[in-house]
């Protein structure tokens, strides 16, 4: 009788520890197989065997008038062969687009597109101040998602008081759509709608 509880116990205790595994905390694991020069997981995108992931770097806060920028970069390709992509200081929220052949990344530069297995992109769209602002106004982009065709790249825009949202051609960094402020947040639900809150958002074609 003893036998079968000690049994029972041991039997317990694995299967708990088996789902104490599974649960645990993915970033935990991710964080362990970080890759050179990365310390800690921001943020990360998928698509299939293909990763991109924004890791802090251990490096100091930049300021740029009131802007401050994190030491961030971007790591992407296949899990076990990462390349830092060339974005620039702050790079960050990697976002691959519909068919996996491009990845846009937003930094203090404005918003980068990369091919898929290069380390160099182009900066598509510069996040700089428009002509006579002051130093305290500033723009950062952030959270950029590709249209579900793949033509055009929505994020949130900020400069230290408000947020809105911007839309540019994936392509040209043509200006597309810009919302009003107080917008923090939005989500594509076809390849030219946006929701914004409560607002449904029809865009032009192209």
């Amino acid at each position: 009788m003893r036998v079968s509880t000690v049994h029972s116990t041991v039997a317990l205790w694995m299967s708990v520890s088996a789902l104490a595994i599974a649960q645990a905390p993915s970033d935990s694991v991710q964080n362990r197989v970080l890759p050179p020069g990365a310390v800690a997981l921001v943020n990360q995108d998928r698509f299939g065997s293909k990763v991109a992931l924004c890791a802090e770097t251990g490096e100091p806060e930049v300021r740029q008038g009131a802007k401050r920028i994190r030491g961030t970069a971007v790591w992407a390709g296949e899990r076990t062969n990462l390349r830092r992509i060339r974005a620039g200081l702050g790079a960050c929220d990697p976002a691959w687009s519909p068919d996996g052949r491009r990845l846009a990344v937003t930094a203090a530069e404005g918003l980068w597109v990369f091919p898929a297995n290069s380390a160099d992109g182009m900066l598509r769209v510069e996040s700089r101040l428009p002509q006579g602002s002051t130093e305290f106004n500033y723009r950062a982009f952030s959270s950029p998602r590709w249209s579900p065709d793949g033509t055009l790249v929505a994020l949130v825009v900020t400069n230290g008081g408000t947020a809105w949202v911007e839309v540019f051609d994936a392509n040209s960094g043509r200006l597309f759509y810009t919302s009003p402020p107080e917008n923090y947040t939005f989500s594509w639900t076809s390849a030219r709608e946006l929701k914004l809150g409560n607002l449904e958002i029809h865009l032009p074609r192209r």
